[in-house]
């Protein structure tokens, strides 16, 4: 049986391999001519999923593959250097994603590379929203009541995160800044580990993508309290956004796109662009992506560049003000 992260994977790779096949370059010939790589900066099992399924749909209809390689490190930034010096001849592209591209640069001290300068914006994919959620024993329903709480429990509750400098712990900090309120952090190794201690009521409070927390917060779990996008999620609709909860600006996603080397042919960029924006307008695209609590976002490439850049802005000003630094 076909299940749903397949069904989606699928989507996306018949709409790339459309695109690619009719893009072309400028001169030379017709592109693609041979196999194109894209360097995913994670290990197997994650976020290449979607990216090896797009190889095989690829090779089915060009006869020229995607070449998946994994480069996991340091968040994903291992990975990502490699795109930012690989040469920029439409050959070389990455599945981007916030860790390295607007995370990184704000908390990592002297990274070796420049996501504004180094890569060039193709196409957005979707985003899914963060979630704000507590354990159950704490008493309160919403932000409000939550952010009062923590008042009259100044230096008693916590934030659980992946780790040092992850975009969970600039959500932590932002919810500081923004209620003022005082909450330590406890890192972990991961999600998995923050969420078992938040469900057995060592952790409090914790920000992490809807993907990750929604089946939790239906077995009543972790209550959830709010998400982080500009508009609600259609998947928890009876969840406000942080900026419906009374904190203005609070916002924020999950996100995935592609990227390719600065001085990428801008055609193929712009057909890149085209067709992978029509696969995103479909219905059945729409409703994949809705089905794994993601929401298609087409956007042109110089819309997707200003989308990152106001994403680094954001993360930047956080993690200065709360001198937010990566191990």
């Amino acid at each position: 049986m076909q299940t749903k992260r397949d069904f989606l994977s699928g989507m996306i790779g018949t709409g790339l391999a459309a695109l690619t096949a009719n893009a072309s370059l400028a001169q030379g010939s017709p592109y693609p001519s041979r196999p194109i790589k894209m360097i995913v900066p994670y290990a197997p099992g994650g976020a290449d999923v979607i990216a090896r399924v797009i190889s095989e749909r690829i090779y089915a209809t060009l006869g020229q593959p995607i070449v998946i390689e994994n480069k996991p490190g340091a968040g994903g930034a291992i990975g990502t250097k490699m795109v930012t010096i690989a040469d920029p001849d439409g050959y070389t592209l990455t599945l981007a994603s916030p860790g390295p591209i607007t995370v990184a640069p704000a908390v990592v001290k002297n990274l070796d590379y420049d996501p504004m300068k180094d890569l060039v914006p193709v196409g957005m994919l979707a985003t899914s929203p963060f979630v704000m959620v507590i354990n159950p024993d704490i008493p309160a329903k919403t932000v409000s009541e939550f952010i009062a709480y923590a008042k009259a429990n100044r230096g008693k509750l916590n934030f659980v995160t992946p780790g040092f400098g992850t975009t969970s712990q600039l959500f932590g900090e932002m919810l500081k800044l923004k209620a003022g309120i005082d909450l330590v952090h406890v890192p972990y190794r991961g999600s998995a580990p923050a969420i078992v201690d938040l469900i057995s009521g060592q952790g409090h409070l914790y920000f992490d993508n809807l993907r990750n927390l929604q089946g939790h917060i239906k077995s009543g779990k972790l209550r959830g309290l709010a998400v982080t996008t500009e508009t609600r999620s259609q998947d928890v609709p009876e969840l406000p956004t942080m900026i419906e909860s009374g904190i203005p600006d609070f916002v924020g996603a999950y996100w995935n796109g592609v990227l390719a080397p600065t001085g990428t042919p801008a055609s193929v960029v712009e057909r890149l662009n085209t067709i992978i924006n029509e696969s995103l307008r479909t219905p059945e695209m729409k409703t994949t992506l809705a089905s794994l609590g993601m929401e298609a976002k087409p956007m042109s490439p110089q819309d997707f560049g200003a989308f990152m850049g106001t994403e680094l802005k954001r993360w930047i000003e956080v993690a200065k003000a709360g001198n937010v630094k990566a191990e």
